[in-house]
């Protein structure tokens, strides 16, 4: 059987017929056309109407498949507003930002230089290493109790808590130190009337941006208090309390530059008696530099019901020798009373506690009278 025949029975198996089948000659010499690239358009280029064929007049046309980045028309990106909040925000801090660069000039503008004079006054620092010691009470107590003839006490709060004015029963949010020193103000114009005669200098209210600039102040200037209480012009009858915020802050050390007497509040716990060594390295370093005032200690909130503070009394007793004045017992009544807006040691009768503040006091006085008579030979 030859190819004819393999082609013919092919067609009639499929109902078709050989005769028109036609064979090619395999040998065919294919010549693929090379890509041609599509030339861009030059700016002689000249274009006929768009219903025509377009006849294309080529001044050295350069050939490439796309046309180049830079000759793209230009793309408008849409701005994107900024929600509300966020422009509200901005403004805020802005309005921030100028109020303390404000408050700060005003700081630069007063700042002086040079040392001041002493007060007259006697001034006692009560300080703690700790809070919780019930040290703005005892600095309550004293600001009623404590006052030298022909003379009178006044309470100076620099403790930013701002408790004090609450023990002396003054009006809450009153107008205190801080915002004073802050605008230039003179300490005198803002005193309050306290118990017993006594004077109240409050905190006062201020913002967190106020206080740091204030503080931030104290840092720079360490004869601050030194100047304010020259500034008043008090006698030297007159006897300064400084209450302070626990631990070591500006405020503390603003105090232990001017006081002559200071007043370590502790507790019988262990918590108090682990803070007696960072205490005393802090008034060895004021000793070292010429400026230690007298340092004593007091046990406040006595417990003497119970035997672990009997023995951490004794434990104190040991430590401490002399420089312990004494205990005052924990008396809860005097925590009844300032939720009443009273004072204790103006009410009849006399509890454990009010009696320990009563002796407390007058050995703070007979000390002064003592520091009294020693200037005077000394003068």
């Amino acid at each position: 059987m030859n190819r004819t025949d393999d082609i013919s029975n092919l067609f009639n198996r499929f109902g078709a017929s050989a005769d028109s089948y036609l064979e090619f000659d395999s040998h065919f010499d294919y010549k693929e056309k090379p890509l041609a690239l599509v030339p861009t358009t030059p700016a002689s280029v000249v274009i006929e109407a768009p219903e025509a064929a377009a006849e294309v007049v080529e001044a050295a046309p350069v050939e490439r498949a796309i046309p180049v980045e830079a000759e793209l028309p230009p793309v408008k990106i849409p701005q994107v507003a900024a929600p509300l909040r966020h422009l509200l925000a901005e403004v805020a801090l802005a309005r921030q930002a100028e109020a303390q660069a404000r408050n700060e000039e005003a700081l630069r503008q007063v700042l002086p230089h040079g040392r001041p004079s002493k007060t007259k006054a006697h001034v006692i620092a009560l300080i703690s290493g700790k809070g919780g010691v019930g040290k703005s009470t005892l600095a309550s107590a004293l600001a009623t109790l404590l006052r030298v003839e022909h003379g009178q006490t006044l309470a100076i709060d620099l403790d930013p808590q701002n408790a004090l004015q609450h023990h002396l029963g003054a009006e809450p949010d009153v107008a205190g130190m801080a915002n004073a020193s802050l605008q230039g103000e003179n300490w005198n114009s803002l005193l309050l009337a306290g118990p017993a005669g006594s004077l109240l200098l409050p905190y006062g209210a201020v913002t967190e941006d106020e206080r740091r600039t204030l503080e931030r102040y104290l840092e720079n200037d360490r004869f601050w208090l030194a100047r304010q209480l020259e500034n008043m012009a008090l006698g030297e009858n007159d006897v300064v309390i400084l209450d302070t915020p626990p631990g070591r802050t500006a405020y503390l050390d603003q105090a232990l530059m001017v006081a002559d007497q200071v007043l370590v509040v502790v507790t019988a716990d262990a918590a108090c008696f682990l803070t007696l060594d960072p205490m005393q390295r802090l008034l060895d370093e004021r000793k070292a530099r010429g400026q230690a005032p007298q340092c004593n200690y007091v046990i406040n909130q006595f417990d003497g019901s119970r035997a672990f503070c009997r023995d951490m009394q004794e434990v104190l007793k040991r430590r401490l020798g002399s420089d312990l004045l004494g205990a005052v017992a924990l008396d809860h009544s005097i925590g009844e009373a300032l939720a009443y807006g009273q004072n204790p040691l103006l009410e009849p009768g006399f509890s454990p506690a009010c009696r320990d503040m009563r002796v407390l006091s007058d050995t703070l006085k007979a000390q002064l009278k003592s520091m009294d008579i020693a200037e005077s030979y000394a003068s």
